[in-house]
């Protein structure tokens, strides 16, 4: 999480002006919150992208062929990106809905593409996860929880490190709920929520638990109660 100034300072750019080593969410969110304007180049391996921002909302998307609200679904679900910043450039509003919502439907899109999961298989693990005993005893806790279709494990930075989903997308919306979670709790001076419960139209839930260096990002099934999984994850995290 950074402060105004380091907020300031990233959307600056460095050299060329590419930013790396933060996730879309996070930076989109900067741009929200700082009220720029401005074109965003993304770009993951062969791939490129635009997004047009106007006074911190993203009115605008480009990626091949695709515009407006379905550029921005392809484009903030590349995982690894690198992002360089641009003079802001006159664009339609194709538009309408708020970043959240964008990050929300954005994941819900992807998975419409992949194979129904029917458990939690991993499909991907950073270098650091391997050797950390802490992240193995959480995978084995979530893993072995019914009702949970898949699952998203952050670090204390942010960072995706495990998931179990067919794409990362829907972990840029749990960084973006933890970002604004974070804000709303400094500028409210309260502390902060012991979880984050979002229910989505398809019957399916978005669980998001902050622990103890690291976050934990879970869908939920239908008939799952995100209080009883809580309780679940609560007593296998706390076995020693």
């Amino acid at each position: 999480m950074t402060d105004k100034r380091q907020n300031s300072d990233l959307l600056r750019g460095e050299g060329d002006g590419s930013i790396n080593g933060i996730s879309i969410a996070s930076f989109l969110q900067m741009l929200e919150q700082e009220r720029h304007s401005c074109r965003v180049q993304v770009q993951s391996v062969d791939k490129v992208g635009f997004l047009y921002f106007e006074d911190g909302d993203l009115i605008d998307a480009e990626q091949g062929h695709l515009h407006g609200i379905e550029a921005a679904y392809t484009v903030v679900s590349w995982e690894e990106p690198s992002i360089a910043l641009g003079e802001a450039i006159a664009r339609p509003r194709r538009i309408e809905h708020p970043l959240g919502y964008i990050l929300l439907n954005a994941a819900k899109h992807q998975d419409e593409q992949a194979e129904e999961m029917t458990s939690p298989t991993i499909t991907y693990v950073s270098s650091e996860t391997k050797e950390n005993n802490d992240y193995q005893t959480t995978i084995n806790v979530l893993s072995g929880i019914n009702g949970i279709r898949y699952f998203y494990l952050l670090n204390r930075a942010g960072k995706i490190v495990v998931h179990s989903a067919p794409n990362q997308t829907l972990g840029e919306l749990i960084i973006y709920c933890i970002i604004t979670s974070s804000n709303l709790k400094k500028s409210l001076q309260t502390k902060s929520p012991r979880r984050i419960h979002m229910q989505m139209k398809d019957g399916s839930s978005l669980l998001i638990m902050p622990k103890t260096g690291k976050i934990l990002g879970m869908i939920l099934d239908a008939h799952s109660s995100a209080s009883e999984v809580t309780s679940q994850i609560n007593t296998g995290l706390s076995v020693k």
